[in-house]
């Protein structure tokens, strides 16, 4: 059985001016998992990481903290398809809904908020409303890929990672990725449904360790799931 691992970047900086650069805690969580994977002689015949700038930082501080032990350490690789979809085009959206009252009261406390804290939980409440439109084909704005095209998208890059491996048994594949991706990955091992699968999904926690194993014969199933082995505290861990 060959193994996939993919790992949620660290904690990124929401409601700042450039979402997509990691926090210090972020950075931090990075460097952690790097240290766990070093300690517990994790070794990896490839690695991918989606486009993002929060991907390729959670790999490349992992991949420095890996390496300061001595330990080689594959390049990642860059697999477009691994990226996130476009939350905040969807945000982008929502001003155009703003008859709808539960999403208008929704939007208003998102602004009204003080802490990162407040911030986090406004914007899970308005997001999961908007995502329930766009899986449902109701939120489909100009621009914004479509909740099919992602999934399809998705599923080619699981694709290219197993076919990659599926000529050598027990070959480790580790990625970096964004909630998104890994809700479709949960889907393709649990076949659950397309809203059960993002709300199993927003349990992810920052830079948290989630496992499958493939074969060649088709079989793809979960064998661990928002693991965080190297953050021991609670206080480290983060959604957003």
């Amino acid at each position: 059985m060959g193994h996939l691992v993919v790992v949620r970047h660290g904690q990124a900086s929401l409601m700042k001016t450039d979402y997509d650069e990691l926090s210090e805690q972020g950075r931090a969580q990075a460097t952690a998992l790097g240290e766990h994977l070093a300690a517990s002689g994790q070794c990896f015949d490839v690695i991918y990481t989606g486009p993002a700038r929060r991907h390729h930082d959670t790999a490349a501080l992992a991949a420095e903290a890996v390496r300061a032990t001595g330990l080689s350490w594959p390049d990642a690789q860059e697999l477009p398809e691994l990226d996130e979809h476009d939350a905040f085009g969807l945000f982008r959206a929502a001003a155009g809904l703003e008859d709808e009252p539960e999403l208008a009261a929704g939007l208003q406390a998102l602004s009204r908020t003080r802490t990162h804290a407040e911030r986090s939980r406004a914007f899970q409440i308005v997001f999961e409303q908007l995502m329930t439109r766009w899986l449902s084909g109701q939120l489909e704005p100009e621009g914004v890929e479509t909740w099919p095209r992602f999934r399809e998208r998705v599923l080619s890059a699981l694709r290219h990672m197993v076919e990659r491996a599926a000529g050598s048994p027990g070959t480790r594949v580790l990625a970096f990725s964004s909630v998104g991706p890994l809700a479709v990955l949960l889907q393709q091992a649990l076949h659950t449904d397309d809203a059960a699968s993002f709300r199993t999904a927003w349990r992810l926690r920052n830079a948290s360790i989630n496992t499958f194993v493939f074969d060649g014969k088709g079989r793809f199933t979960l064998d661990g799931f928002n693991a965080l082995p190297h953050l021991p505290t609670s206080q480290a861990w983060t959604f957003r």
